[in-house]
């Protein structure tokens, strides 16, 4: 992102202020027989904050502890129950009702952009609630979607919204994005401006991001159902004026120092409930083979030890007997670092231009578009890109740009930088999804977890050695006691190890 906004918001009426020590922003007023006061101006950030407070923790945490990034450091103990694969039914509750907090607030925008006639500020809405409730469904399965966000009175008031489908929610929120595309498509002198945290109310960017995350939501389906996934990727890439995000082009929410713009990641590790412990370290899965490819990237994600070197522990092994200083940390350049007050500047991230060409790149490898570029040489943009976005972190640590430090790593041939261009559709997504998950590294470990169950990439993914479910993998979030015990039209608890219904691995 070009601009780096100061995300110190004045909100109306009970909506966001910031990160509270409990991970949560401050509450909002949720009777659903009383709407909440603000202008759309208000809304868009309010509603973006919520997200990062999602995303930018309990997803990430997550995420990157089930995909190999991190894991629990053997001097503290937070995440222990993750790394046994047996959270409370509540691990995850924060993350539900922010991210549903969100959407109220993109919904109640809508309505308020409607009546103003700000067509641009109804397409936002929409993408964002797309994008949120594709995090919903990802992370928990079936969800409220059609009933979800009308409990006052003027729209239905709906206090028990029954729970769609996975697919149900999949083909509306792709519905929401070609709306949202259309929007865009037509002028509006009263669009967002430094309201948008992420674009800055570039519309330009805006469309790329939806094309975007419908080119991720499509391909999401392809081993569900192939049939449906090709059919609509063939009508995108069809569709005039298409176009994706590319390098320097990322859509990520930046932060700073004041209490108001930490990261959030960062806000909850220095807060007054976990005092800065330090309870996130480098997981061996990612860190060796980051250096057996004498990948740069692994002195950006993670710390590196006074001899030089970067080195992880066994995903789970907390108990084991580690001096501190003998194993590298999530860096602050990804907000992992607890007592580093630069973790605060980290940004959360969206989708990442890198994500954007990988995405690309399993398109044209499996045939399911032309779009005149290779597989081979958007899978190479892809890695560039990831080195492009990480280039004022490389220049700093290691004294010359992200882009001489591409070319050195694809120099050097390593086995991950062998791309095989001859080999099968098999061979291809195997390169094309783990050089995706070198780049998710740190920064987008939710959808990192997601693509590793879509694909089973990558394929040398370690087990934490404490799993409570034996051979089995975590696959999905547990709906949080408000659910179960709230909501009436409830469908019952699911078993952490029941597949997402697009889910291989």
């Amino acid at each position: 992102m070009s601009i780096n906004k100061k995300i110190i918001i004045t909100v109306a009426a009970g909506l966001v202020l910031g990160v509270s020590s409990c991970r949560k922003f401050q509450d909002v007023n949720t009777n659903p027989n009383i709407a909440p006061i603000g202008t759309v101006q208000t809304l868009l950030p309010a509603g973006q904050l919520y997200i990062t407070s999602a995303l930018g923790v309990d997803l990430q945490i997550t995420g990157s502890m089930w995909t190999g990034y991190w894991t629990q450091s053997p001097n503290a103990s937070q995440y222990r129950s993750l790394e046994q694969y047996a959270p409370g039914q509540d691990a995850f509750s924060t993350a539900w009702e922010n991210l549903y907090k969100a959407n109220e607030n993109f919904y109640q925008m809508y309505k308020l952009a409607d009546s103003q006639k700000k067509k641009h500020y109804k397409a936002l809405s929409l993408m964002m609630q797309a994008y949120t409730f594709q995090l919903i469904t990802d992370a928990w399965g079936d969800a409220p979607f059609k009933q979800a966000l009308k409990g006052q009175l003027a729209d239905g008031g709906i206090i028990n919204p029954k729970y769609d489908s996975q697919s149900v929610i999949y083909t509306g929120i792709m519905a929401y994005v070609d709306t949202a595309e259309a929007l865009l498509a037509a002028t509006d002198a009263a669009g967002p401006g430094s309201d948008d945290l992420i674009f800055g109310g570039d519309v330009t960017k805006w469309q790329k991001f939806g094309y975007t995350l419908k080119l991720r939501m499509l391909l999401r389906l392809s081993q569900k159902d192939p049939v449906t996934a090709q059919a609509g990727i063939a009508a995108l890439y069809a569709t005039p004026g298409v176009a994706f995000l590319g390098t320097g082009e990322d859509a990520v929410i930046n932060f700073g120092y004041s209490t108001a713009n930490k990261n959030p990641l960062y806000a909850e590790a220095s807060s007054t409930t976990l005092g800065s412990t330090q309870n996130l370290v480098a997981s061996s899965t990612c860190v060796d083979s980051m250096n057996s490819n004498t990948d740069d990237r692994a002195y950006i994600f993670y710390t590196y030890l006074s001899n030089g070197t970067v080195v992880g522990i066994q995903q789970g092994a907390y108990d084991i007997t580690v001096a501190g200083g003998t194993y590298s940390i999530p860096s602050h350049y990804v907000g992992g670092d607890a007592q580093n007050s630069l973790s605060s500047k980290a940004p959360v991230n969206f989708i990442s231009a890198a994500e954007s060409y990988f995405l690309q790149a399993e398109v044209e490898a499996r045939g399911w578009a032309v779009s005149g570029t290779t597989d081979s040489v958007l899978w190479a943009n892809g890695i560039a890109a990831s080195f492009n976005a990480n280039s004022a972190a490389i220049n700093t640590e290691l004294g010359y740009t992200g882009a001489t430090s591409y070319t050195q790593y694809m120099a050097a041939g390593g086995y991950w930088t062998m791309y095989p261009t001859t080999g099968t559709l098999s061979d291809k997504l195997r390169f094309i999804l783990t050089q995706k998950w070198f780049a998710m590294c740190g920064n987008q470990g939710f959808e990192s977890w997601n693509e590793l169950r879509r694909t089973g990439y990558p394929d040398f993914f370690v087990r934490s050695v404490h799993s409570l479910i034996g051979a089995q993998n975590p696959k999905r979030f547990y709906y949080p006691t408000s659910e179960s015990t709230r909501n009436s039209a409830f469908p019952g608890l699911q078993p952490i190890t029941t597949k997402m219904w697009w889910d291989l691995f």
